[in-house]
């Protein structure tokens, strides 16, 4: 790719990166991973890369409260906490978009609107015990706006859109929980470039409002156009944390592999 084509699929804007919002430290899951630290700070993308089996959706699963690991400590703008549920980590202001959308994501038979309010839904029930559905139904439409999502009613069963309309309802999701870390793994598997460059600009400017983003992805193009730091894993070790200027292809490809 050309300078000017990279520029138009992956935007980035000039954001101000903050503080520490995710502190990572230690963490270690037995024969899974192992002495895993890292810090994400508000406003910036960090990837992480790595071959198949490094571990890399692991950890993100036990930091979203999926799976539990043996040690280590997690800070979330500087206060430890303790993740074990992913009600959990909701409520601590974090939100992961799964590898695979269908297997731990969708709810194929359920519609559109479903899909997107459904980690929201305690706040539209509230102490009244009855669904907001006037407001349920407002979010849903200004997601639909918001992030291009074709569909030809809030009522379309998810399971009739293309992959690239159902990972939006899944971002979507997680923008109605207005997260300040977001977990995203594998973001534009299976959906075609049109779709893509639509995601990597949602991304950006999440992180141009102050979201720290997690980017797990394969794609080595993908990592390197749109990451602040980059994060390289090698069987459940992390190899190298690279600056954005000191990341190129062939250092991540041989921190990947040994």
């Amino acid at each position: 790719m050309v300078g000017r084509e990279l520029t138009q699929l992956f935007p980035k804007f000039n954001n101000t990166i903050g503080e520490e919002v995710l502190t990572v430290r230690n963490l270690t899951r037995q024969g899974v991973f192992h002495d895993v630290s890292f810090t994400v700070r508000r406003g910036e993308i960090l990837g992480v890369a790595g071959l198949v089996g490094a571990g890399r959706s692991e950890v993100m699963e036990s930091l979203f409260g999926m799976e539990r690991f043996d040690s280590g400590e997690v800070l979330i703008d500087g206060a430890p906490v303790t993740i074990d549920s992913p009600s959990v980590a909701i409520e601590k202001g974090m939100a992961l978009l799964t590898e695979d959308r269908k297997k731990s994501g969708l709810f194929l038979v359920l519609s559109v609107l479903e899909n997107m309010s459904i980690v929201k839904m305690p706040e539209y029930i509230g102490k009244s015990g009855f669904v907001q559905h006037v407001k349920m139904a407002e979010d849903c439409m200004e997601q639909i706006r918001r992030l291009n999502i074709k569909t030809p009613t809030m009522d379309q069963i998810i399971n009739n859109l293309s992959g690239g309309n159902q990972q939006k309802v899944l971002i979507a999701r997680w923008l109605l929980a207005q997260p300040k870390i977001l977990i995203l793994d594998e973001p534009t598997r299976g959906i075609d470039v049109g779709a893509k460059a639509e995601i990597y600009h949602l991304i950006s400017e999440l992180a141009n409002r102050g979201v720290a983003v997690i980017m797990v992805s394969s794609e080595l193009p993908e990592i390197l156009g749109m990451s602040d730091r980059v994060m390289v894993m090698h069987e459940g070790r992390i190899t190298g944390i690279l600056e954005k200027d000191e990341a190129d292809q062939e250092t991540i490809l041989s921190l990947a592999s040994h």
